[in-house]
């Protein structure tokens, strides 16, 4: 097998048939089958997909298109052996006929970025610390994250302790290897950010490098669900293109999973729509025309207009802000003011310093407190100094939703929807409180702000949960739903309830980073219209960061302004 990159052409693993096979074998074949959950019966249950008729035949280009990120998981949890298909794919080939007699546990690897992957026992964690000191276990480079034989095993973190170790420092690669591991990093963009820590990349740049360690590996099929979500546009097409490349050239061959309303690349051939229960595939150029895909591909972006106070009380103030560590400047004197009332779009490219820039404000990062007032430059926030504002009453005062928040939010086992949505009046983390909404900041909360909490908690629950978005066969009522518990939650139904929780306090800022990243099409179309229709207030400032300007509630009409950062400089559009 080869893969041609940057011109040449190497070979990853030696070709297991005649090429005039290869233009004719199956990759994938489900003929007519029925999928369930393990543990259910066919008669007495609903199955996931009903009537999965379905065939992917080498030198064919599939993109896998869900409504709904769940359907997603569930169709890639399915070609993992995760659910049941019956009948099962006919022997002797199965499942996978151009891997057969091979294991496809070991070779069809999946990338999906809708997973939390620290913390996975449910608790906390800090996600500041990659702004300050940070443990030894999180110094980990990228470079010894694909090459962990290199590292020190007392510092090994446990998901990458089973690879083998050596007693080398260095890795030592075949000259081949060398070249395609060069050229890898060269085409994604990340060769400059090889000995930097992991958890000092961008979100951008650690989607990724998944990819990149996935495709390392050498798996045989590469399922990446969602790759270009949080992926600026000047990556996306060096991505497709590399992508491209890779499966023409069968190292490995690549399934991608895209959203409804994401747009599907120019090289892939055929398309599998998936909408509740029913799988429709064929080529693209016919399920692209299906009146489901249409009337779903394009959402309404009528808004209720807005219109900023230019003299409503300041927020934020930011005056030649500057964060540098050592020689490396991230944020290059940020002059920026935000007032009650305006909506902002944040644009930049992956690594720009938008997640700094955000800590800034949140006041999560330790140079928040260096900002000092003088005459050529202060950081204020709701109209004083970082370090005159306890943290607590901080966190009160903005709501957040962000990839940080989401995978550092705890997962215990007993912490409902409802007490998820009552953290967001204190900023907290664990429910306290009468009736789980808070016990107050600063001050004691009366009966009456207690009464006023519960109401709100059930507005916004009513307004964003499942009987603004699900269908009427799978909706459920707000009661039954607040006491679902949030850890069994789907991934787009936990994006759902954090931004509840960000939004339940109508606090004075709100920032919103891939807000949209996980969610079905039903949660983006219910979220934008509440947010566009009274679920934020005149008094309340909003900051979005997208790189997809369609994802922005509001548009120019209703007076978004831009600030787009690039090389850590902020420029006001």
């Amino acid at each position: 097998m080869a893969i041609l990159l940057g011109g040449r052409v190497f070979g990853l693993r030696p070709a297991h048939s005649f090429q005039r096979y290869l233009s004719s074998a199956t990759v994938i074949n489900i003929p007519k089958a029925d999928v369930y959950r393990f543990g259910d019966a066919n008669a007495a249950s609903t199955p996931v997909f009903r009537d999965l008729d379905w065939t992917v035949k080498e030198g064919e280009s599939w993109a896998v298109v869900g409504f709904g990120s769940h359907e997603k998981h569930d169709f890639f949890h399915m070609l993992l052996g995760n659910l049941r298909i019956s009948p099962h794919p006919p022997s002797p080939g199965g499942l996978f006929p151009f891997l057969f007699p091979r294991d496809p546990h070991v070779h069809v690897a999946v990338v999906s970025f809708g997973n939390r992957r620290r913390s996975s026992g449910g608790a906390f964690y800090d996600y500041t610390a990659r702004y300050g000191a940070v443990q030894e276990e999180d110094r980990i480079t990228l470079r010894q994250h694909m090459f962990p034989e290199t590292l020190n095993f007392d510092v090994v973190p446990p998901e990458l302790r089973d690879a083998p170790r050596e007693s080398q420092v260095q890795v030592k690669l075949s000259a081949e290897r060398q070249q395609l591991f060069d050229d890898l990093v060269e085409r994604m963009g990340l060769k400059k950010f090889l000995d930097l820590p992991l958890i000092a990349l961008s979100n951008g740049q650690t989607r990724r490098a998944r990819i990149l360690k996935a495709i390392w590996t050498q798996p045989e099929l590469l399922l990446l669900d969602e790759p270009l979500t949080g992926l600026d546009v000047q990556n996306r097409p060096n991505l497709l293109n590399l992508l491209h490349s890779l499966h023409q050239s069968r190292s490995p061959r690549v399934i991608l999973g895209l959203r409804i309303h994401d747009p599907v690349p120019d090289w892939i051939t055929h398309v599998a729509l998936l909408r509740g229960r029913k799988v429709v595939t064929g080529p693209k150029h016919i399920i692209l025309t299906e009146k489901a895909y249409r009337s779903n591909h394009v959402t309404a972006t009528t808004a209720t207009q807005i219109v900023a106070n230019e003299t409503g009380a300041v927020v934020v103030d930011l005056k030649n802000v500057r964060v540098q560590y050592d020689h490396r400047v991230v944020l290059r004197d940020i002059n920026w003011k935000i007032r009650q009332g305006e909506r902002w779009h944040l644009q930049g490219e992956n690594g720009s310093g938008k997640t700094t820039l955000l800590s800034i404000i949140t006041g999560d990062h330790p140079q928040s407190y260096t900002q000092l007032a003088s005459r050529s430059s202060h950081l204020h926030l709701f109209g004083r100094p970082r370090s005159r504002i306890p943290t607590p009453h901080l966190q009160s005062l903005i709501g957040v939703l962000s990839p940080e928040m989401f995978d550092a939010f705890p997962r215990k086992s007993r912490m409902s929807v409802w007490d998820v949505v009552g953290t967001g009046f204190d900023g907290t983390f664990v429910p306290r409180g009468k009736h789980n909404v808070g016990t107050g900041v600063m001050q004691e909360l009366t009966e009456a702000d207690v009464k006023w909490r519960v109401t709100r908690c059930e507005e916004v629950i009513a307004a964003l949960g499942p009987g603004a978005w699900a269908d009427e066969n799978t909706g459920e009522d707000a009661a039954k739903f607040n006491d679902r518990a949030f850890v069994e939650l789907s991934v787009g139904e936990q994006r759902m309830v954090l931004l509840m929780r960000a939004l339940v306090g109508r606090p004075q800022l709100v920032l919103l980073d891939e807000v949209w990243s996980g969610m079905d099409e039903g949660m983006i179309s219910a979220a934008k219209k509440y947010l566009r229709e009274g679920g934020i207030t005149k008094d309340q400032a909003v900051v979005i960061i997208t790189h997809w300007q369609d994802e922005v509630p509001w548009g120019v009409q209703d007076g978004v302004k831009k600030i787009r950062l690039v090389k850590g400089q902020g420029i006001i559009l």
